[in-house]
């Protein structure tokens, strides 16, 4: 899972909107994102055109704007952090559990 901080979204969203970004664009932004960025090669820098985004800062980018939240069996009950009480919603019924015996001698 894609994580970025208050500093890299928008400067990976720069990227993600331009090719590449020159040293002199470069210097307006904060710096500790653009080595974090460096560090995990999600930029790159080509001397003679500046900065630019690689395939996996640009897959962090999409991975980071097209994760979905919602859930797989929304008909399940909320999780065991959710008080049900304070939202005076009904209490989840408890499954039965299943008990297996084994036959004196099976293995």
């Amino acid at each position: 899972m894609t994580r970025l901080s208050n500093r890299q979204y928008p400067l990976l969203k720069a990227f993600a909107d331009r090719s590449y970004m020159s040293v002199e664009t470069a210097q307006l932004y904060d710096q500790r994102a653009f080595r974090s960025m460096l560090v995990r090669q999600w930029i790159t820098f080509y001397p003679k055109r500046g900065f630019q985004i690689t395939e996996a800062g640009f897959k962090a980018w999409m991975e980071f704007r097209t994760t979905e939240i919602w859930r797989l069996h929304p008909e399940q009950p909320l999780t065991a952090y959710f008080d049900p009480k304070a939202y005076r919603l009904t209490m989840p019924k408890a499954r039965a559990s299943l008990v297996v015996m084994k036959k004196a001698g099976a293995a």
